[in-house]
């Protein structure tokens, strides 16, 4: 049993695992959207109504914390482009299930695999090198997508399904969105509260959207045969993404490190959004090359990784001290 010293001590776990949750369910929903949508106009209007909710609970939140929607010009700028990568992410997360034998594991899979492109920007743009280390880890994350992919072979490179053709973007766009929150933190300004951060970007994403349908007016008619678990499914998404801001305070503020955090929370991501695509949608299974592939993640990710490693070494020369001592 656990007194209270130590639940306080790793409470803020159970948040990580509840914002990986929160990524699960949004992924779930995101396939469920593609499904009844069909098509880019659809995807498109469920980012603009996600966002508005979003918005919403920035703005409130916001107001409820007291903190200031006026922010320096370039904390703003940040996250307007932010907002415009979280605007075409939203497009192809919904959009990317429109075709089918689209799987949720493997988009889930690919999403989380952003920390390589990650790292080649932190490359270019902080001026740290990859060490030999993480060009293993990017290795060992290429072995772990091809066994998700079910072990296909060369023919799949001339002959890609045109979901994961589009699914590729998607983790070079969360890189890019990552490290402009690494920037803004590095800045020498006002640090922006994850809150008010969530308003303006949430604030573009509905701008983008809204002229991105401007120019879908043909695809207009779709609007009015749209079923009404859609418009739910839209709204549930800005709801959970609001959840999402909230666990990832929730699991810094009890005292949750960054590096762990990560590992946690993609691994809790990956592993349930896998395991119930394959259980809620008949066009996805649980394969043993899913299951290699999962196993092979944890391990490209702690190597990938320079946060998780150090944190995890440390860890392992502490415990070496402590057995050596006693």
């Amino acid at each position: 049993m656990f007194n209270k010293k130590e639940e306080q001590k790793t409470r803020w776990m159970k948040w990580a695992v509840a914002e990986g949750g929160t990524k699960t369910a949004n992924r779930l929903i995101s396939k469920f959207l593609g499904v009844v949508t069909g098509s880019f106009f659809g995807a498109v209007l469920a980012t603009l109504i996600t966002a508005v909710v979003q918005t919403i609970g920035g703005f409130f939140g916001s107001l409820a914390t007291g903190q200031s929607l006026k922010i320096p010009s370039k904390q703003l700028i940040g996250s307007v482009v932010f907002g415009i990568n979280a605007a075409i992410m939203g497009w192809l997360t919904v959009f990317v299930f429109t075709y089918p034998g689209a799987d949720i594991g493997v988009v889930t899979f690919m999403v989380t695999a952003s920390i390589i492109p990650g790292a080649f920007l932190d490359w270019i743009f902080f001026s740290h090198p990859l060490k030999t280390r993480q060009w293993l880890g990017v290795i060992i994350f290429l072995f772990a997508g091809w066994a998700i992919l079910d072990f296909p072979g060369l023919a799949i490179f001339s002959n890609l399904p045109p979901w994961l053709g589009w699914a590729i973007f998607l983790p070079l766009l969360l890189a890019i969105n990552e490290a402009i929150t690494q920037a803004q933190g590095r800045a020498k300004l006002r640090p922006l509260h994850p809150l008010v951060s969530n308003f303006w970007i949430g604030l573009t994403t509905i701008l983008v959207s809204g002229i991105a349908l401007i120019f879908l007016i043909h695809s207009l008619s779709q609007f009015i045969t749209l079923p009404l678990a859609y418009w739910i499914g839209s709204i549930a998404k800005g709801i959970i993404a609001v959840g999402m801001i909230s666990f990832k305070l929730l699991s810094y503020k009890w005292g949750g490190s960054i590096a762990l955090k990560k590992l946690i929370m993609h691994s809790t991501y990956l592993v349930s959004a896998t395991l119930l695509g394959a259980m809620f949608y008949a066009d996805e299974s649980l394969t043993f090359g899913k299951l290699v592939g999962i196993l092979i993640f944890f391990v490209a990710f702690i190597f990938t990784d320079d946060e998780t490693w150090k944190y995890l070494i440390l860890k392992l020369k502490s415990r070496k001290r402590f057995f050596k001592l006693s």
